[in-house]
């Protein structure tokens, strides 16, 4: 067992967590373009009643809670700030978002000015998502009902500037797969941003824990994620680490660089 990693407090009061909160401001229910606020409100609520809803997305007059709560918000903020692996403005960058859920990273994203291709491989999630880009008429998102291990096609392939793979790996089976593919999607020099389950055991177990839901897998401590990406052939400037924020234990952050010239 390895000493418990030191983590870092996040103040959602800082002010990059309060400018990427206002960047969400444009997705209102002032701001919808192709349905009525009454027509939205009712369709969303049916998406909620149908299946989890994932993040709190506050459309002004109406707000629908998730099960991330603003999770969205303090993650990019973590990226931004504890570890310098993405600028606060994204204007002309691509960015590929795997396991959108309910959107709220992806609207997020759009916000920050990159063009986003969003893949959720759960149908239920991905219409909901891609149903907030047609409400708002989100010409920079594209939605996607696949999975991570069908990204191997021309449209994928070394084409994003930043990989974000938040809240998958640890339920994947196959995770090295998982990245190797993330890893070709990338553009020389692109990055890789992971959010994932963490634990201070160096033994990582392919069996669920007690703690966890049954569709957890894997969990990982910086090392072995680090050896991870370092086998697909990230270039690790970034360690994972740590990081407790409004989670009931720290979640792992880490940037993984694919090398200019890399193969």
């Amino acid at each position: 067992m390895s000493a418990a990693a030191t983590t870092i407090s996040i103040d959602s009061t800082a002010s990059t967590y309060a400018h990427l909160h206002d960047l969400m401001s444009c997705y209102e229910l002032k701001d919808l373009v192709n349905v009525t606020p009454d027509v939205f409100i009712e369709r969303i609520r049916q998406f909620a009643a149908d299946a989890p809803w994932g993040h709190h997305h506050d459309f002004g007059s109406f707000c629908m809670s998730g099960r991330m709560c603003k999770h969205h918000l303090s993650m990019i903020r973590t990226f931004i700030d504890e570890l310098d692996a993405m600028p606060l403005r994204l204007d002309g960058q691509r960015v590929l978002d795997v396991g959108c859920w309910s959107g709220g990273t992806s609207l997020l994203l759009c916000a920050m000015g990159a063009e986003v291709v969003a893949v959720e491989t759960v149908p239920e999630f991905a219409v909901g998502a891609d149903y907030l880009r047609y409400a708002f008429d989100i010409e920079r998102l594209h939605v996607h009902p696949m999975s991570l291990y069908d990204c191997t096609t021309s449209e994928f392939l070394n084409h994003f500037d930043y990989v974000l793979v938040a809240g998958v790996l640890h339920h994947l089976t196959d995770p090295k797969l998982a990245l190797r593919i993330l890893y070709n999607c990338l553009r020389d020099g692109g990055t890789c941003l992971v959010e994932t389950n963490s634990t201070e055991y160096e033994h990582v177990s392919n069996q669920s824990s007690h703690r966890e839901p049954p569709c957890d897998r894997m969990f990982f401590t910086p090392d072995n994620l680090t050896t991870l990406m370092e086998d697909v052939g990230f270039d690790m400037r970034i360690r994972p680490r740590p990081i407790q924020y409004r989670t009931p234990e720290p979640r792992l952050f880490g940037a993984g660089r694919r090398p200019v010239g890399a193969t």
